[in-house]
């Protein structure tokens, strides 16, 4: 594909291309424009009511989506039509950036980097990223015993012999969708029956230990800021793999710990051949202290997590990794608070009401009437603890079923406080103050 450029004089304005979710796209297109470029916005066509309601906002005065230059969908698969898009800007514009925040646009997003010669996480990078089977393969060094369900039967039950219980897991979704535990073998032959005429899914030893995800900003292949998060599942309670909570920084790790996660973290993404941009990788520390990769992404982590980055080292992350993709210098703070998102189990109904008791200043924010996740405001690092945000991510009226997987949950509260300690202690006062109400 050959990309035609205006006569020679002619001005193009500088631009930025960003592959995103529009909910959660506030604080990259703040940064973008920060830096005087255009934002150039690829996302799929609109599928849930917080993105409907997003698009609506596009171009907005007064809201964060004004800054959205041009706004294609297209869907993640159809890289032809990516491609194509991404041709007809650059004849328009000059293309100083690209980034993909969304998981399914990282294969498309790392094409146009390379098409365009600007940074990117690398074409090998984003393809392994996107296929569990594939990490298997390329990052056995640090993987569980796995076999794809598309093997013999008796590949399939040799393999994982002794090795329950096992849990299943779709090559590239994402979210929990379609992760399952199963505990023995008949329960894994019933599991291939159902599957003989499906897509294959991988099929691994499931792993018991302390659960973690490090995030990096890589630029020019070399890691430039790492951190490691600590995480709450509903994996104990059921035989499902939702996430719960997240702490930044970790607080249940040592240092050294912490170290031989970032170290893990580091090997794999330069076994990726991992060029510039952010990964997020999630990690198992097993109780004979290895460290165990459940899967790593080529994108920013998702829920709140950027928004722990915030309340945590007072800076944007989104900030600098839009410097990461720009070629330009990154020197992200390290944690100066600790930082905490928890999501509230429900009672299955029909969503009524979300109060907050007993913590003034603090009103739930919903979600899909606004159109997108807001901005948090950090504290100093001394401040006392804060319950900085209260979110409800489902629209009244909405029906909220059990958390089988991360579209389920319904309200979420991000706080944070000074050390540890205190952190624990006003956790207990966030899931006492937020009620939901459902009928």
């Amino acid at each position: 594909m050959e990309i035609t450029m205006p006569p020679s004089g002619a001005a193009r304005p500088p631009a930025f291309i960003l592959f995103t979710d529009l909910p959660k796209a506030g604080a990259y297109l703040e940064a973008i424009a920060a830096r005087g470029l255009r934002s150039l916005v690829i996302t799929g066509l609109p599928q849930w009511p917080l993105e409907q309601v997003a698009v609506s906002y596009v171009g907005k005065p007064g809201h964060p989506f004004e800054a959205v230059e041009q706004l294609e969908f297209l869907p993640a698969e159809d890289l032809a039509g990516i491609l194509g898009q991404v041709t007809s800007w650059a004849a328009d514009y000059d293309i100083r950036g690209v980034f993909a925040s969304s998981e399914t646009f990282v294969e498309p997003a790392g094409q146009t980097a390379d098409l365009l010669g600007l940074p990117g996480v690398g074409l090998r990078a984003a393809r392994v990223c996107r296929n569990k089977h594939l990490q298997r393969l390329y990052l056995g060094e640090w993987s569980p015993v796995s076999v794809l369900s598309s093997s013999s039967r008796e590949t399939v039950l040799t393999a994982l012999a002794d090795r329950y219980p096992l849990i299943s897991k779709p090559l590239d979704l994402y979210c929990s969708i379609g992760v399952r535990v199963l505990r023995d073998r008949e329960a894994l032959e019933s599991h291939l029956e159902d599957l003989a005429s499906a897509s294959p899914v991988l099929l691994e030893q499931r792993l018991s230990g302390r659960e973690f995800s490090v995030e990096t900003i890589v630029a020019g292949g070399y890691p430039v800021f790492s951190a490691v998060t600590q995480k709450l599942t509903n994996e104990d309670e059921s035989d499902f793999f939702v996430e719960m909570g997240h702490t930044l920084p970790a607080c249940n790790l040592t240092k050294d710990e912490a170290d031989r996660l970032k170290e893990a973290q580091a090997a794999v993404l330069a076994r990726l051949n991992f060029g510039t941009g952010m990964a997020h990788g999630e990690y198992r520390v097993l109780p004979d202290g290895q460290i165990a990769l459940m899967e790593i992404a080529a994108r920013p982590p998702g829920d709140g997590i950027l928004h722990l980055y915030q309340l945590a080292t007072g800076a944007s992350i989104e900030s600098s990794v839009v410097d990461a993709a720009l070629g330009l210098p990154v020197h992200h703070p390290e944690p100066s608070r600790w930082a905490r998102q928890i999501y509230f189990d429900h009672t299955p109904g029909k969503l009524e009401d979300i109060a907050v008791d007993g913590l003034a200043g603090v009103e739930p924010f919903w979600v899909v009437d606004h159109g997108l996740w807001p901005a948090v405001e950090p504290a100093s690092p001394d401040a006392p603890p804060g319950l900085r945000k209260v979110l409800v991510l489902k629209a009244r009226g909405a029906e909220l079923g059990p958390l089988a997987d991360s579209f389920g949950r319904a309200v979420t509260a991000l706080f944070d406080s000074p050390d540890p300690g205190q952190l624990e202690r006003f956790d207990s006062t966030v899931r006492e103050a937020v009620r939901i109400t459902v009928s």
